[in-house]
């Protein structure tokens, strides 16, 4: 799993070209693409034509500011096994903006302005969007970090990256409750049916102990699920 440099299954030191530092203009333009493609692809399923054009131009921005966050990650996960820690904060303030402008996204955020007070001003809905990403976010990275400790103690090695950690942290406030189940499991899957094949395609067996580097796919995972919800065809529970 991703999240720590120089460390993969089995022990073995990452290369020299896995280990240096990232072409800068190479990762600008595979982002820029991922956020070009995101921007035109959100045009095309959501009928924004409808919106209001503030309203049409903040979700195409918002859409092409996870995608390029998410192409950045996989591109780093890919050839340094390390998720950049910038990239973790800046999607965690994009998702946290995102809980505080979407009001009502989530019965957690309406039963904290229901219950608190009967006639919340509007700064206090949206600071309960954020509040409610936060938890999310808590709750997201914790239990990720509950299997990377439980997995240590089981086998003396890590299985899970802090980069990991974090990154599931820092994608969670973009997702309802209950599509973090669901964008993990899409990873994960993903992850195996990637590994699997580069097995068969290799002709060699699985490796244990070899090094996944699951933010390469949760990062995507995150955003797909993200707008299959908007599209209305939503991966988990409906809210």
């Amino acid at each position: 799993m991703s999240g720590e440099p120089g460390r993969r299954g089995g022990g073995a030191e990452l290369d020299d070209e896995r280990a240096g530092p990232e072409p800068l203009p190479g990762v600008i333009l595979v982002a820029a693409g991922a956020a070009s493609l995101a921007a035109a692809t959100t045009w095309l399923i959501l009928p924004l034509a409808a919106w209001p054009l503030l309203d049409a131009i903040g979700l195409t921005v918002f859409s092409a500011a996870f995608a390029g966050l998410a192409a950045w990650i996989v591109v780093s996960d890919l050839r340094r096994f390390e998720i950049p820690d910038e990239a973790n904060v800046v999607l965690l303030l994009g998702g946290l903006a995102w809980c505080a402008l979407t009001l009502a996204s989530s019965p957690a955020q309406l039963l904290m302005v229901d219950v608190l007070t009967s006639d919340a001003p509007l700064w206090f809905a949206h600071a309960a969007g954020v509040v409610d990403g936060l938890a999310r976010s808590a709750v997201a990275a914790g239990s990720l970090l509950g299997v990377r400790i439980l997995y240590r103690r089981l086998r003396g090695i890590d299985g899970l990256g802090l980069g990991d950690v974090k990154l599931a942290g820092a994608a969670a406030p973009w997702l309802v409750w209950s599509d973090l189940p669901a964008a993990l499991l899409v990873a994960v899957l993903a992850a195996l049916v990637a590994t699997i094949a580069a097995a068969a395609i290799g002709r060699r067996g699985l490796d244990r102990a070899a090094w996944i580097p699951l933010g390469a796919f949760l990062a995507p995972a995150a955003y797909v699920v993200w707008m299959l919800r908007l599209a209305g065809l939503p991966l988990g529970l409906t809210d």
